[in-house]
């Protein structure tokens, strides 16, 4: 190969290097980036800026949920002592007031209680007559300086025994007597009978309580419901709540009478409860009633 032609590729070879590739400071090469309709577009990078943050405003409380109706008063009637039962006087959904029968225990044993106990006071007012004769004839004595004080002393004492005698056999009399009133158990309230579940001849005890009647006032119901804590802020003793019946497909007006003084940890929530008025009985204890907050001012009286 001639000198020329050795001279003529050095050139073309320096001019493509020159050409073709980069020199970064520290000396490697950079390869320039492809061209043509084939080459590839380099895929953007997802932008990991943080969001600035924001104030988000508050969320208010919901205007609506749900609550469960309870009577006003209720009793759970049990005997104050351990008997059989003899009668029942009610039975579900009747209605009673208060001081009205509802079963009698078997009285049998009480009654021969009383018995026992009035003779036991004969026989201390016996007694105590006996005593009071020799107690008024020693005291005469003891006027005419005829005994000793000694002797009239040891006579009072008998006499003040027979006393007492009679007062304790009129207690048991007093006694006996109550626990055959107990045998015939009344209600403590006005209400109606919800539930019986006790049967004549079953045994009742005292302890523990045997539940024979269950009477419940509903002549008003507790509508018990829970709202977010942020209700606390409008939501007041006095204050007027629309109860939604869907059972009965009726609307009615509550009134909110007692707000929990705390509020639930767990489900940051605060118990109200609303008194529904039910003059006319349609209500019902255990009913779900839809509560809809009004404007949360306290209701004129």
């Amino acid at each position: 190969m001639s000198t020329t032609r050795i001279a003529s590729i050095l050139v073309a070879a320096g001019l493509f290097a020159a050409s073709g590739c980069k020199h970064d400071s520290s000396g490697k090469d950079e390869m320039p980036p492809a061209k043509g309709a084939g080459a590839a577009a380099r895929p953007a990078l997802p932008d990991t800026t943080p969001p600035v943050e924001r104030d988000q405003p508050a969320q208010a409380a919901p205007d609506r949920t749900t609550g469960t109706t309870e009577p006003i008063d209720r009793a759970e009637v049990a005997p104050s002592m351990s008997a059989i039962i003899d009668s029942i006087a009610v039975e579900e959904g009747q209605k009673v007031k208060k001081g009205q029968l509802l079963f009698r225990l078997r009285g049998t044993d009480m009654s021969l209680r009383v018995d026992q106990a009035r003779s036991a006071l004969k026989s201390a007012e016996v007694g105590l007559a006996a005593a009071k004769v020799e107690y008024d004839r020693m005291q005469r004595l003891l006027d005419k300086n005829a005994i000793e004080p000694a002797q009239f002393d040891k006579v009072k004492a008998q006499y003040d025994a027979g006393l007492a005698a009679v007062d304790q056999a009129r207690v048991g009399v007093s006694m006996a007597r109550r626990g055959l009133g107990d045998a015939s158990v009344q209600s403590p309230i006005s209400g109606v009978v919800t539930d019986v579940p006790k049967n004549p001849g079953e045994m009742a005890t005292m302890m523990p309580p045997t539940v024979v009647v269950v009477v419940e006032d509903q002549s008003r119901l507790k509508l018990r419901f829970r709202m977010p804590e942020a209700s606390l802020a409008t939501l007041q003793v006095g204050a007027a709540v629309e109860v939604s019946l869907e059972a009965l497909g009726e609307k009615r007006e509550a009134k909110v009478s007692w707000v929990a003084p705390t509020v639930d940890p767990h489900t940051r929530t605060v118990e109200y409860v609303a008194i529904l008025d039910n003059a006319d009985g349609r209500l019902k204890s255990g009913m779900l009633a839809v509560v809809t907050l009004g404007s949360g001012k306290a209701a004129e009286k």
